[in-house]
């Protein structure tokens, strides 16, 4: 198994591509930090079918755009497994609104949640990452970034931001053998995106 004797901290793992990274972070052997803002018997139970692999899952329920709830996050993983050597930057909120409809608070909160929680994140873990002197960061990130979309404006701003900081953090971590790297999955057929997109259903 690939991952064995490694420790990836996964954001949004409750449920949908979330649930599916740990379950297949689990399947190579690395022992996860598990977090979800709400839904705890999800995560719970995610963590329980992770251990069935063989490894240590460690649910830890927290906001991601609170930098404090960052910080406890981090040290509670690093308490109980030691090391945090893959950071997967998951957790995302996609309101599919016009731009007149999208109220400041939800576009600030959007920017909270799909940016500004990637450079709490890399922020709590890099530095254990330089002193090991190897480590992973994986930015989920969103079609709207490279296209731009109709009524995304808050998802787009924020994902297209999370390029730029996962190409600076390549950047400037490069050197200390930590690797910066955005996915962009394409759509998903979810409940929350059909939610989301078509709401009067």
């Amino acid at each position: 198994m690939r991952l064995t004797g490694k420790t990836a901290l996964i954001t949004g793992a409750s449920r949908n591509l979330g649930r599916a990274i740990a379950l297949a972070f689990a399947a190579e052997g690395a022992d996860l930090v598990l977090n979800t803002r709400v839904n705890g018997d999800e995560l719970e139970a995610v963590a329980a079918e992770c251990e069935k692999a063989g490894v240590r899952a460690v649910p830890v329920l927290g906001d991601v755009a609170d930098a404090a709830a960052v910080e406890a996050m981090v040290g509670r993983g690093l308490a109980e497994l030691g090391a945090i050597d893959v950071l997967v930057c998951n957790a995302a909120i996609r309101p599919h609104k016009a731009l007149t409809e999208t109220s400041p608070e939800e576009w600030h909160r959007v920017l909270a949640v799909n940016l500004h929680s990637a450079f709490y994140l890399a922020r709590a873990v890099v530095p254990g990452m330089k002193a090991r002197r190897r480590g992973s960061i994986i930015a989920v990130g969103g079609q709207s970034s490279l296209t731009g979309r109709p009524n995304t404006a808050a998802v787009t701003a924020a994902k297209t931001g999370l390029l730029g900081l996962v190409r600076a953090l390549a950047a400037e971590l490069g050197p200390f053998g930590i690797r910066a790297n955005m996915v962009v999955p394409g759509t998903m057929d979810t409940e929350r995106r059909y939610a989301e997109w078509y709401p009067e259903h």
